[in-house]
């Protein structure tokens, strides 16, 4: 029973490796992200990457980032 968990554990640990260098070589961690609103009572309204008002606030934000204002 130790021999499998071990292995499990092992090709657990793989599988992450091989998903952490996927991502870091495809570029995904760089354009991950959340977009968040505050509005003018305080409330506030976070958007993630994945979705696609995220992903429209997200991008306007790089731009003006590139900007520089």
């Amino acid at each position: 029973m130790k021999k499998l968990l071990r292995r499990l554990v092992l090709l657990g640990a793989i599988a992450g490796a091989v998903y952490a260098a996927r991502s870091y070589l495809r570029g995904e961690s760089a354009t991950t992200g959340t977009a968040q609103i505050v509005f003018d009572d305080g409330s506030t309204r976070s958007l993630a990457s994945n979705t696609t008002e995220g992903t429209e606030f997200i991008d306007i934000g790089q731009k003006i980032v590139e900007i520089g204002l």
